[in-house]
């Protein structure tokens, strides 16, 4: 009897973590779809999780710039914080994309939009979530920056498939370097 128990409780598991975002047939965007939608890509480090939505499950982060890969002159001065060289995200938690959850000092490649008017008064001054964050490797860093100086984008990135290369990836970065912008 108990290893019936066991059996469903596993897959109990399985479903719940797939149901809320597990699941790896995620369906994200192509790179050069995302990049070409987005405003502002850049890499940064999350400081501080703010703005907790408990009905919607969603929140707010504010994250130290490390580089701008695009559009740096859309973050205007009202966006900056903390001596310019922070900002706030938002969306994060947003069932539309895929991978969308960070924690404090995560590292990311962050696709995102100013918040349009119909966002404030909550989110003004705020950036937004465009699409699925990235980790920081070689590999994508340099995928991205093909995309924005215009060049052929990589046909890379399912959701999935970038999960599965980055399980087996050597390239990974632990910690941002402020010297490559």
């Amino acid at each position: 009897m108990g290893g019936q128990g066991g059996v469903s409780t596993l897959a109990l598991v399985l479903v719940l973590g797939w149901a809320l975002g597990g699941g790896a047939n995620c369906p994200e965007r192509e790179l050069q779809r995302r990049e070409e939608e987005a405003n502002v890509v850049l890499t940064g480090t999350v400081e501080e999780i703010m703005n907790v939505d408990p009905v919607h499950h969603t929140y707010s982060c504010k994250v130290r710039v490390w580089r701008y890969l695009k559009g740096k002159d859309i973050v205007t001065h009202e966006i900056l914080l903390d001596g310019g060289n922070k900002v706030v995200i938002g969306g994060f938690g947003d069932p539309l994309i895929c991978d969308n959850q960070v924690s404090t000092g995560d590292t990311r490649i962050f696709f995102v939009n100013p918040a349009p008017q119909y966002m404030w008064p909550a989110h003004r001054n705020e950036l937004m979530l465009n699409s699925s964050l990235m980790r920081i490797t070689l590999r994508n860093l340099e995928e991205v920056e093909h995309c924005v100086e215009g060049a052929e984008c990589p046909r890379l990135l399912s959701y999935g498939a970038q999960l599965s290369w980055q399980a087996d990836s050597s390239e990974k970065m632990d910690y941002p370097n402020p010297n490559l912008g």
